[in-house]
């Protein structure tokens, strides 16, 4: 099998992999909480499990990749409130606007998608081995784990529990905890009709990171080989998750974490109350699915990345000189006649394979396009951009399907009606009338009906 290496959180160093004599990877990650329609920061975690896994089995490794959705959360409850519909509604609203954007990106279809909702009893079972094991204790109807029954707690975040006391991401107040790190494994509903599962410690609903452990443990039973998501994860979620699996199990987790970094706007972290929140949706009307991976892919996974309109430019500038590079492809529909050029495929395999360092892949790539134009000889031509276009689609590349969002192209024709109709406006106000009917008629013969209003001003739309 071929060796790569691989950044592993848990010992903070780059490791060469070990197989343990197995061709088999157990991936897991962790996918959207769907209560909204997917950020940027979802693409870029996204993208890079896809192209990771991708050249995993281009390795020849046998991947099952599961990534899981989290249906029920407090978010979620929240939502179903402000929207006046059942949660349940809530989450199957945007796992499918979540399905949409991963198909706008390429994104492989992970091997299982588990849901948390679809797991509940085995998530009872998980809690009843720790109460068991005096690792998780009750208060009232919640239930919470001890993180100081398991003397490794803070391994993954490299600090003590003194340091991690001064608080990371989501840790439940509550003054009756025996510590203030315990997490809830579950939290019993505090009002009647409030949203909830029947369970053996009264109604309520799981802990976050409870699903995860489970939901791991019933795909993968005790055999996980990397679990990644982003670096934001690390602490609290990747963290329990440690703890809970390995005082339930009693076994090592996973063996290798992997995390990618985190995604700004304009040099400002990403929020709604700062304006630069961008969901997928937004973003793809703007670029191409491929620009958006090139974006992504152009700086190394664990590197924090920054958005701006000029980087996502540059990215489409590079799509398209690629796109250019295998114009006039000669497309060979017999894969055991296609010949691969070594040179290239050996340089892009070196990157690659030192913890899958995309930015070098992709300068070979740019290099390999630029000696595809200025190769003469058309069957060396054509061996050049079969080696290409067989090395992009490692990376999740789809040049032959180079596919607009049918929101971009909204966004194009839209502005193109209206420079039209700013061009007849202009026509008018210069009593050229001959060119503004002109223009008119041919909008009229592409089925766009303008309806002229008082004050020059204009409205118009599509016929069907």
């Amino acid at each position: 099998m071929k060796k790569f290496t691989i950044y592993n959180n848990l010992t903070k160093k780059k490791e060469t992999y070990d197989p343990k004599g197995s061709k088999t990877i157990n991936i897991y990650t962790c996918g959207p909480t769907v209560y909204d329609d997917s950020h940027i920061g979802h693409a870029r975690s996204a993208i890079t499990w896809d192209f990771i896994v991708r050249y995993l089995r281009f390795l020849d490794y046998d991947v099952i990749w599961t990534r899981n959705i989290t249906d029920i959360d407090d978010k979620i409850i929240n939502k179903a409130k402000e929207l006046n519909i059942h949660p349940d509604k809530v989450a199957r609203i945007y796992t499918f606007s979540f399905h949409e954007d991963m198909l706008s990106l390429n994104i492989e279809w992970p091997d299982f998608e588990p849901k948390a909702t679809q797991h509940l009893h085995e998530m009872y079972d998980f809690i009843k081995k720790l109460i068991n094991k005096n690792a998780a204790y009750q208060i009232n109807n919640d239930v919470y784990f001890s993180v100081k029954s398991f003397k490794n707690y803070g391994q993954l975040k490299g600090q003590s529990f003194e340091e991690l006391e001064k608080g990371f991401g989501r840790i439940e107040p509550n003054p009756n905890k025996r510590h203030p790190l315990d997490f809830a494994l579950w939290k019993g509903i505090t009002e009647a009709n409030e949203y909830g599962f029947e369970s053996p410690w009264g109604k309520g609903r799981p802990g976050w990171h409870l699903e995860c452990s489970t939901m791991n443990f019933v795909i993968n039973n005790k055999k996980i080989d990397i679990h990644g998501g982003g670096d934001d994860l690390i602490f609290p979620h990747h963290e329990n998750e440690i703890a809970q699996s390995e005082m339930a199990l009693d076994c090592p987790f996973a063996r290798y974490w992997i995390h990618n970094g985190m995604i700004m706007v304009n040099r400002k972290k990403m929020a709604k109350s700062e304006g630069n929140y961008l969901t997928i949706k937004d973003t793809l009307k703007l670029t191409t699915g491929n620009a958006l991976r090139l974006f992504v892919l152009n700086s190394h996974y664990k590197m924090p990345l920054n958005y701006t309109k000029d980087g996502i430019l540059s990215a489409q500038n590079g799509i398209n000189r690629l796109l250019e590079a295998i114009s006039d492809i000669e497309i060979n529909t017999n894969t055991n006649t296609i010949k691969i050029q070594d040179e290239y495929t050996e340089n892009f395999t070196c990157a690659m394979s030192d913890d899958f360092n995309s930015p070098q892949a992709l300068a070979v790539m740019f290099k390999l396009a630029d000696n595809i134009n200025l190769e003469k000889n058309k069957n060396k031509k054509n061996e050049l951009q079969q080696t290409l276009l067989h090395l992009l689609n490692i990376l999740g590349f789809n040049l032959l399907k180079n596919k607009i969002n049918p929101s971009l192209l909204n966004t194009i024709m839209s502005n193109l009606i209206n420079e039209l109709l700013d061009w007849r406006a202009s026509c008018k106000k210069n009593m050229d009338f001959k060119s503004s009917d002109k223009i008119r008629s041919v909008l009229n013969n592409s089925n766009i009906e303008i309806k002229d209003l008082s004050n020059n001003k204009f409205t118009w739309n599509i016929k069907i």
